[in-house]
């Protein structure tokens, strides 16, 4: 199983810690630097080609491309060159560094099963790694209130209930 790490010290909205972790997951420590293109991270996130006759799909592309934009201004990633929608993204800022940095796996099929069932797909996969982020990796204990997720992520309590009955249906 792929899986895919997500680093908690970089601030990042819900989007960009898709396209990162996507990212993450994509690039090889054989190569100094990542060829991708806005399908094939699509294709990473869904687990399947994205089309653009869908409105769905449409705003995801849209968000991708953004998100990159995005991640390479506020220089959190290096894009070295693109064509359009193809990227050659340098890896140097790609591998989470687990020594220094708190950080959150997920696995892929977690990410591509949130993506392919949820309603508000960018903001339950941020809640589900904020979730799995706060278990005990020793004791694979969790305890957190409903009031204190609101607290510490900033949703509202109706938001959260409704992330998690997406999350236990899935």
């Amino acid at each position: 199983m792929l899986k895919l790490f997500v680093g908690k010290s970089k601030d990042l909205d819900e989007k960009e810690i898709v396209v990162l972790a996507t990212l993450n997951g994509m690039y090889s420590v054989k190569w100094e630097q990542m060829v991708t293109f806005i399908d094939c991270i699509g294709y990473f996130i869904t687990g399947r080609f994205l089309k653009t006759t869908i409105k769905r799909d449409r705003t995801m592309i849209e968000n991708i491309r953004v998100d990159i934009r995005s991640l390479a201004d506020r220089k959190i990633i290096t894009i070295l060159d693109q064509n359009g929608d193809n990227y050659i993204i340098s890896n140097e800022e790609l591998e989470v560094n687990t020594d220094k940095e708190k950080f959150t796996i997920v696995e892929l099929w977690e990410m591509q099963k949130i993506f392919s069932e949820s309603s508000k797909l960018f903001n339950v996969f941020t809640f589900y790694v904020n979730l799995i982020g706060t278990i005990n990796n020793k004791t694979k204990e969790w305890h957190m209130s409903q009031d204190e997720m609101v607290s510490l992520w900033g949703a509202s309590k109706r938001t959260i209930k409704d992330y998690l009955e997406q999350l236990e249906k899935m």
